[in-house]
């Protein structure tokens, strides 16, 4: 059995590694990444700047389990064109051939707001990219729809989603959150993704096909495992 990775040099999905690497039943884990991990793992890592490579390098015996945090922002990407092309159109090609390789349960994260309407096209990309990851009929699949994302990020995603961040830290867990869309650290949705796919996808268990996780039961179900 294995588990893949990706974006796991990324605020989530390098949480997503760090909770699948506590857990035995996550088997051998394997990473994809544009640049090298800049932290100590045992997990398998590929790194290729060239993301058309990528669909040769997953797995593809006993592959169980893929996590994706794999995003990248406008500014990065050279304009909202080129960052559907990484979050949308990579993040479902490499689910194809992940359910093609044999993987049964897909951890997503997407977004608070995220919808077809949404007057913003960030929110219509991911409502996209969750669409088109559910059409793929996994046996298990995994939506995380975090608010504002906190936590040190090991690269600069902006001054403005900086200063968002530092707005929303005053609101985390408060009893305002609500009026920030429940802040919520990296780290939780790592931690909770972990723990959802172990769970709905346990032997004996009737686990949930689909399910979508808020950011207030993110931030609910962090908390529960802490006690």
């Amino acid at each position: 059995m294995s588990t893949l990775i990706l974006g796991a040099t990324g605020l989530c999905g390098r949480a997503f590694l760090k909770y699948c690497e506590k857990s035995p039943e996550f088997g051998e884990i394997c990473t994809i990444t544009r640049r090298p991990l800049a932290f100590e793992s045992f997990a398998t890592q590929k790194v290729d700047e060239d993301t058309t490579k990528w669909a040769g390098y997953i797995p593809n015996e006993h592959l169980k389990y893929v996590f994706t945090g794999l995003a990248t922002t406008r500014g990065a990407a050279g304009g909202f064109d080129k960052q559907y092309k990484i979050d949308h159109d990579l993040n479902v090609e490499l689910a194809k051939v992940a359910k093609k390789n044999g993987c049964s349960t897909f951890v997503l994260v997407s977004s608070a707001g995220a919808g077809e309407n949404s007057l913003f096209p960030y929110l219509r990309m991911k409502k996209d990219i969750e669409r088109d990851i559910l059409a793929l009929d996994f046996d298990h699949t995994i939506i995380l729809r975090p608010s504002f994302l906190l936590g040190q990020r090991l690269g600069s995603k902006g001054w403005l989603q900086g200063f968002s961040a530092k707005i929303a830290s005053f609101f985390y867990r408060g009893k305002l959150q609500m009026l920030a869309g429940y802040p919520v650290y990296g780290d939780e949705v790592g931690k909770v993704g972990a723990f959802l796919a172990l769970k709905e996808s346990a032997p004996g268990h009737s686990g949930n096909k689909v399910r979508i996780v808020e950011s207030q039961e993110i931030l609910r179900l962090a908390e529960s495992m802490l006690k």
